[in-house]
Parts: C-alpha cells; sequence; structure tokens
C-alpha cells in the first residue's frame, strides 16, 4: 500500500509474497458448473466441473506459465522521483514504472481497497501499442501471439495476484470491449467466484461511424466483482437527481414503480424519497473525451474523469487505496486525488509515467495551493479550502521502479540501499558477519559476492578486490570448490589486469576458487537473475538497466514577433538499439519538473521503417508564442524506447 519506500525489500519478503499468492485457492464452483448425472452419462468427454482459470497450476498457480523472478523496487530518494506538496506525514502515493504482474508480486495481501483497470482490448497489437516503448511493444506481442488464449493466460496471472491485494470489501473493475468481454466474464468467475460477480455495466457513448452494414459498436463492458459478500458501495454518493415530474409523480402517490421510498411508518412523510436521487443503472451514458476537452492530454484511449468519478465514490471511501495497473495517462490516480482517495499504480512505458506525473502535480499544486518541490517557480495558487476552512492535506507522490532501472538514478541512493538492490536481485543473503564480502548466495557461503559502488560512474579499487580474495583464501575449505563474484557498474583496467593475476596465482596454487568480474548491465547478470524462464533473451525486458539519451543543443530561431521555434540538436538514444519516442518541451522551465506545454505533453510520430513494423519517433521541433517580452528558460525533455529520459534546459531572450 501507498507509504515511503525506506528500504528495499528483501528475498525474504519477496518469498513470503509468492507463498501467500501461491496459498490462495480457487473459489468453490461446482454447484455453478456441475452437471447432472443423467448427462454425463450420455457425454463422456465433459470437462472438470472445478475448470480452473487457462493458465493455472494447482501446485505453482500462475508462477509455471510466467516465473517469479522477485526483483527489487528502487525509489531513489529527493531527484525528482519525490513530489512533496504540503502533507508530507502522510502515507505516500506510488507511482511506479515497471511490468504490472511484476509490481502486484511486491504488494502486501489485502492492501487496496479498489482496483481500476483499463487491460489493452483484445483488438490488435498496432491498436494497443499507445505509448511506443519497446517494453510495452514487446509485451503486447506476447498476448497476442497464441490468440484469445495466450491472453486470457496472460490477464488471469494478473486477475490472481490482483484477488490477492484486494481487501476483503473491495471491489474491481475491468474495463474491455465486445472482442473479449464474454471470455474475460468466465475467467473472472473462475478466479474470484461466480457467487462475487457484482456487475456488468455498459457504458454508451456517441461518435461518428460511416458503417453501413452492421450496427456500429458504441459502447465498452466494465464488470465489477468483489472479494467476499460484504463490500463497500456508497450509492448516495453517485445518486442522480430525479427530475421534476418523477418527484411530482411520487408525492401523488402513483406511477411510482423502482423508486426508493421511505416507508418508515414513523416518517411524517410516508412518500418522501429516502435519497437524494436515483442510482443509476448498469449503463452509463458518459460522453467520450473529444479532441478539445480540458483533461484530454493526447492518447486514443483517454477515459473521462466523469467515468472513473463515479466508480471511486461508489465502490470506495476517503482516504481508502485506489489502485491502477495498466495507468495508462493517469487518469485513476487524478480523479482518486482530486476525491482525497489514496492510489498506487504502475505502467511499463516511461512515457506514460511522464505524462502521469506531470498532470498529477498540476493537481496537487492546484489542490494544496503550493508548489511542490519540483518547482520553484512564483506561488500563483490559492489553497483549497475544505468546508471547514482547513487547507487541503495532499500526500507525496513517489515514483520508483522495478525491473526496468534508469541508470542514473543509482548515483542518488546510498551504497547500504545499493548492496540491498543486488544481493535481493541475484537471490542472495546479507553477510551478519564481519568481513569484506557483502552477501552469499545460497546454500551456505560457496558464493560469495562483493559490491561495487552505487555511483554508476565509480569503480573498485585493487586493494578492496585483494581483501575480499584474502577473505575467502583464510575460510578454504577441503574439496569445496569457491565461486567468488564481484559485482559493479564498471571495473577499471587496474582491477581487471588484478583479477587476471589473481587467476593466474589461483592455478598455480591449485586453489579451489573461482572469481568473476559480473557488470551490472550485462547478460551474465541478467541470465541469472531470469534464469527460470527457457529463454533468457526473450524474457530480458523483465529486467534492463536504461541509459539516459543525450540532448546536445536546444536550437533557437526567432520566427515573427514573440514567436520562436525551437529545436533539439543532436539529440539520440544512448541504449543499444534505443530511438528517441518522445518530446516535450516547457517555454517557462524552473529547476526542477518540467511542465510540459499541452501542444507538446506528446511530441511524435508514427513512421514505418523499411522492413520493420510501425513505430513512434519524436518530433524535436516546436513553436511557441510568448505572451510579453522577458528572459524565459526553455527546457527539453526526450524520452526513448528503451525507458531512457533526459533534460536539456536553455536561456532565451524574449523580444517584440
Amino acid at each position: 500500500m501507498p507509504g515511503k519506500s525506506k528500504k528495499i525489500q528483501s528475498q525474504k519478503d519477496l518469498l513470503n509474497i509468492q507463498e501467500e499468492s501461491q496459498k490462495q485457492t480457487l473459489p468453490e464452483q461446482k454447484k455453478v458448473f456441475s452437471v447432472s448425472d443423467k448427462i454425463r452419462k450420455r457425454v463422456h468427454n465433459l470437462p472438470d466441473p472445478a475448470r480452473p482459470p487457462l493458465g493455472y497450476d494447482e501446485h505453482k498457480a500462475f508462477d509455471r506459465v510466467f516465473p517469479y523472478i522477485r526483483l527489487p523496487r528502487l525509489h531513489p530518494p529527493n531527484h525528482g522521483d519525490t513530489v512533496i506538496f504540503n502533507a508530507p506525514e502522510l502515507p505516500a502515493n506510488q507511482l511506479i514504472l515497471g511490468d504490472n504482474l511484476e509490481v502486484l508480486r511486491t504488494l502486501p495481501t489485502e492492501s487496496v481497497d479498489l482496483i481500476y483497470n483499463d487491460p489493452p482490448f483484445f483488438s490488435g497489437r498496432n491498436y494497443n501499442v499507445i505509448w511506443g516503448d519497446s517494453n510495452e511493444v514487446r509485451s503486447f506481442h506476447d498476448i497476442w501471439e497464441g490468440g484469445i488464449d495466450s491472453y486470457l493466460i496472460w490477464l488471469n496471472a494478473r486477475l490472481w495476484e490482483m484477488r490477492r491485494v484486494l481487501k476483503k470489501t473491495g471491489s474491481i473493475y475491468i474495463h474491455c470491449d465486445w472482442h473479449a468481454s464474454h471470455y474475460i466474464k468466465c475467467e473472472m468467475d473462475k478466479i474470484f467466484g461466480y457467487e462475487n460477480f457484482g456487475n456488468e455495466i455498459v457504458w454508451c457513448y456517441t461518435a461518428p461511424s460511416n458503417v453501413r452494414d452492421y450496427f456500429p459498436k458504441k459502447h465498452d463492458i466494465i464488470f465489477r466483482y468483489t472479494k467476499t459478500a460484504e463490500w463497500i458501495f456508497n450509492y448516495e454518493e453517485i445518486s442522480m437527481p430525479y427530475s421534476e415530474e418523477t418527484v411530482a409523480r411520487t408525492h401523488r402517490g402513483a406511477g411510482n414503480e423502482g423508486l426508493y421510498l421511505d416507508r418508515n411508518p414513523e416518517t411524517k412523510h410516508k412518500n418522501r424519497l429516502k435519497p437524494a436521487g436515483k442510482i443509476p443503472e448498469d449503463w452509463w451514458t458518459i460522453p467520450r473525451l473529444q479532441g478539445n476537452a480540458v483533461e484530454r492530454i493526447g492518447y486514443p484511449t483517454q477515459k473521462p474523469e466523469l467515468l472513473l468519478e463515479r466508480i471511486i465514490k461508489a465502490s470506495s471511501d476517503e482516504g481508502d487505496v485506489v489502485a491502477d495497473f495498466f495507468g495508462g495517462g493517469g487518469t485513476t490516480f487524478a480523479v482518486a486525488m482530486k476525491n482525497k482517495r489514496r492510489f498506487i499504480g504502475c505502467d511499463s512505458s516511461r512515457v506514460a509515467i511522464s505524462v502521469t506525473l506531470d498532470r498529477l502535480v498540476k493537481i496537487g499544486e492546484e489542490m494544496s495551493g503550493v508548489e511542490s518541490n519540483l518547482s520553484s517557480k512564483e506561488s500563483h495558487f490559492q489553497p483549497k479550502l475544505q468546508a471547514d476552512g482547513t487547507v487541503e492535506k495532499v500526500p507525496n507522490i513517489e515514483v520508483s521502479y522495478l525491473g526496468v532501472y534508469p541508470v542514473d538514478k543509482f548515483s542518488h541512493i546510498t551504497q547500504n540501499s545499493f548492496i540491498d538492490f543486488v544481493l535481493t536481485c541475484y537471490g542472495a543473503s546479507h553477510n551478519t558477519a564481519e568481513g569484506v564480502a557483502h552477501g552469499f548466495r545460497p546454500p551456505g557461503q560457496q558464493e560469495p559476492i562483493l559490491v561495487g559502488p552505487a555511483n554508476p560512474n565509480d569503480s573498485l579499487d585493487a586493494e578492496t578486490v585483494k581483501a575480499f580474495f584474502d577473505e575467502i583464501k583464510s575460510r578454504l575449505e577441503p574439496d569445496k570448490l569457491v565461486r567468488a563474484k564481484i559485482i559493479g557498474w564498471r571495473f577499471n583496467r587496474q582491477v581487471v589486469e588484478y583479477i587476471k593475476v589473481l587467476k593466474k596465482y589461483i592455478e598455480d596454487n591449485q586453489l579451489p576458487i573461482e572469481i568473476d568480474l559480473i557488470p551490472l548491465d550485462s547478460k551474465e547478470f541478467r541470465r541469472r537473475i531470469l534464469q527460470r524462464y527457457q529463454d533468457v533473451d526473450e524474457a530480458e525486458f523483465y529486467l534492463r538497466f536504461s541509459k539516459p539519451p543525450v540532448i546536445g543543443d536546444i536550437r533557437i530561431k526567432k520566427f515573427s514577433a514573440l514567436e520562436y521555434e525551437f529545436e533539439a540538436m543532436d539529440a539520440f538514444s544512448s541504449n543499444e538499439d534505443g530511438y528517441l519516442v518522445n518530446c516535450q518541451w516547457d517555454f517557462d522551465y524552473h529547476e526542477g519538473h518540467l511542465t510540459a506545454d499541452k501542444e507538446y505533453i506528446l511530441s511524435r510520430e508514427k513512421i514505418k521503417p523499411k522492413g520493420r513494423d510501425e513505430r513512434f519517433e519524436a518530433i524535436l521541433t516546436a513553436k511557441h508564442k510568448f505572451e510579453k517580452e522577458g528572459e524565459y528558460t526553455i527546457a527539453c525533455k526526450v524520452q526513448d524506447n528503451l525507458a531512457g529520459e533526459t533534460v536539456l534546459a536553455k536561456r532565451v531572450k524574449v523580444e517584440d
């Protein structure tokens, strides 16, 4: 649940969560899916009445199809990854870059009050690629590679973990469309229980259509399930006012079928309507976002805040934790903040996280009436006062990373946190005794581990390596091979040459020691973490260390009076196989958080390189007309397809 990330989760913590996941039992379904003996005698190939969900294993749950890799979550403090408003004492909201299954596998059991998810529809890979990151593209490719069964197995593994993290009084809403809604309903019955089905909500909307041979498809489906027979439902929060005609008809005592009336004999007016209005039916006519909508941020599947507001108000209370594990552009989190709920959510796209954070910072500043710590702009907000006259308290937002780790973030964490991170990734335990080794990989002490500096620009020194080797040699036992590992970002020439000397010494003296240097961002390190996957290279997007892109300069050209054109010069991705997928501009930047101009939140174009699939590439130019003369700081932020992100700022003197 949301809170302050004070330490890296240990392998023991993650193992406990895995055990809790696998201990979950499927709901009893025999009464629903059973077949009479009379029919069973006639048909001999009927399926098992229990009908487990696709991909489920009775002993391992979904561990067999999606093996646990138990990666730690990284939260770098005070480096643009903690947004502080006016209530840092409250539990922080959480925004996580990473695969949602791995994120779910780090969350405590029964820690979330409400889940809303808008997963990719089963409507084709290209339609669902919204942000253009390689993680997103690759994940969707895997989903549809085997058809509807692959899609459902992928979704079921996530629903299984969502069921675990949902509180007993919680609800889960799954948003889908006609492509797979009927299949999803069957699978959710198996995972949550047929009797825990709450609603099939039909979201109706209108939009232009030129079809002539069938009825235009203009609705989505939202399934609501609960965890138990007791759940939160705040009907008074979502009641719609009765029409004057309905109220008048009710007071005449006629035509009041279906109205919720106060029939208490002690009540003076027996036919008075008890709630403020009627509860919405399970079909909702809510307009889709138009292109000029204030809340629109530019991606095609964005949902209206009004839709999420009804769900969040109905199925959670103020202070509850709302989760969305397909975060997208952050509509769920925006509505949760505005309605005094806490949130936790994730997305596999760096662009999505950037867009979402920008949106949430603006909302938090408007609610609290203060500039966040990420901005040093002159405050122009007025505090939002509550009914009692006090200022709205807005919790921090913490951004963290799981499986997708920006290299530049590590220079801002402590050495102890970095050691925790490496040992947790490697499945090793801490060295609890005195010594140079930081940890050991079980069993026993046959694989001692030395961890290099947290700063990616630093290297271990040869003296530390020598002390590590001497410690190993002093503890050698007959006929027991020791496989020592030195793990770090980089190793300078002195260390590399010294390792060669040590290996020659080991060989000459026939010592039972192997000693290896393992760069953190290497296939060897990745292979150790992802060893339970049959094809490690195919699974490498589960663990990636991403380098920031480079922007050489910002070219400035006056276009007309107060109007200028800008270009990010010599900008490129520094990651292997990387390319820039988005570019954002802030024309009044103050050191800290780049507040993207609305026109440049998503500045990219779709192209189709020869012999390759369609992809997004960043548009590196922008045009802006300033309101008045003066000096401004212009900033450009670019993101690449491999989760890299960087910002470059430059001063400009604007003249009429």
